[in-house]
């Protein structure tokens, strides 16, 4: 006997969208490894003006003339 003649039509559905979930699971995995990706690096531009800012306040520089950079 074939699978097909013991399966109900509804199982039979799932068996054909087998590489269907596959697929999907990658792509969200790429667009959460993008979203990801420009979070980061975004908070990482905010988070070095932040802390150039921080030093150059303590080591009291006039406003203006940047002497500590962070690269």
């Amino acid at each position: 006997m074939k699978l097909r003649n013991l399966l109900p039509g509804k199982f039979l559905k799932k068996l054909r969208q087998r590489g269907q979930a596959i697929i999907e699971f990658v792509l969200l995995l790429a667009v959460m490894s993008l979203i990801t990706y420009f979070f980061v690096l975004f908070m990482n531009r905010n988070l070095k003006r932040y802390w150039e800012y921080s030093a150059n306040l303590i080591v009291n520089d006039k406003p203006g003339e940047k002497t500590v950079t962070i690269d």
